[in-house]
């Protein structure tokens, strides 16, 4: 009966992990067009939040940071202290090991509690 009910937790857990591979096929179709608009006109400090944090939450995956790196290079010159924020959000998130023996590795205690 146990093996029935790990074989049960693998199934499910495997079905999440298809459902999230075809949400991130999604984002990559939806947010595509978006980068390419943005990145064609000089957009608002706030449209390039949005979509940086619409991004962001995809980040993991490689077709969407090739994107959301696109929108920062896009806008590093217009917006620097956007566009710095939103690298550091990255690093803090998915990119913890840059930040180990910098002048920002204060930023991976930041969530601890004292």
């Amino acid at each position: 009966m146990a093996i029935d009910v790990e074989e049960k937790l693998f199934q499910d857990i495997s079905a999440m992990a298809e459902r999230l591979k075809g949400l991130c096929e999604d984002a990559v179709v939806a947010y595509t067009p978006m980068v390419n608009d943005i990145c064609s006109r000089i957009a608002t400090a706030n449209e390039v939040g949005w979509t940086l944090d619409w991004l962001f939450s995809f980040a993991y995956d490689e077709r969407i940071l090739k994107l959301y790196k696109q929108v920062c290079r896009a806008y590093w010159q217009i917006y620097p202290e956007t566009i710095a924020f939103y690298i550091m959000e990255y690093r803090k998130e998915y990119d913890r090991e840059s930040l180990i023996g910098t002048e920002y590795e204060y930023l991976l205690h930041e969530d601890e509690e004292e």
